[in-house]
């Protein structure tokens, strides 16, 4: 019996520890840092920052590639990595495309890519306000499918490694080292879905 009052001691003890505790870290005064993610990183777009996509070749398939700063004030430079704008987006997963009749993914081959610490003045992008850049975006990697002709839904989307709200002689070597950090960082971008088509 007494066993039995004891094993419950030990429960019934823990149990007011545990519930103390939580009441403690949720009543604190001080903030906790869990290492969240970047607080921007739920943002869904940068203002006045938007890509759109359109056609312009359908043998090879060739996608026009548009980044539009239509801020009246606020140039942005833009590392383009891991974006649309990157030479090596095709490789890297930007990019969905699903058959547009059967709805089934392209099975894509994803690369890792090493990238030169700083990023170099070359991987940066500086959109002034109210200017646009343009990239080509040529489908014709390996693993796109054969079938001719076909038809692809293709949507752009991720998230910005860095961004700056000025213009790129402005960013610091500092800065480009800790492009983590930038204001921008960890926001997301997405196009609207284009249809593809292959002949």
């Amino acid at each position: 019996m007494a066993n039995i009052w004891t094993t419950r001691s030990v429960l019934l003890t823990g149990l007011i520890v545990s519930l103390l505790g939580a009441s403690y870290i949720y009543q604190s005064p001080t903030p906790l840092n869990f290492s969240m993610p970047h607080p921007s990183s739920s943002a869904t777009s940068i203002p006045g920052i938007e890509f759109t996509m359109s056609q312009i070749s359908r043998s090879p398939p060739n996608l026009l590639v548009t980044l539009k700063n239509t801020s009246p004030d606020t140039p942005y430079t833009i590392l383009k990595w891991n974006t649309p704008l990157d030479a090596s987006a095709l490789n890297t997963g930007v990019f969905t495309i699903t058959n547009a009749e059967s709805g089934e993914a392209v099975k894509q081959d994803i690369l890792q890519v090493n990238r030169k610490m700083p990023p170099p003045q070359g991987s940066l992008i500086t959109i002034a306000p109210g200017t646009e850049k343009e990239v080509e975006v040529i489908f014709d990697k390996p693993w796109m499918p054969e079938r001719k002709p076909a038809k692809y839904k293709v949507q752009a989307k991720g998230i910005w490694k860095g961004v700056w709200g000025k213009y790129g002689d402005e960013v610091t070597k500092e800065e480009l080292y800790a492009y983590a950090d930038s204001p921008f960082s960890g926001w997301r971008f997405a196009t609207g879905e284009v249809v593809m088509e292959v002949e």
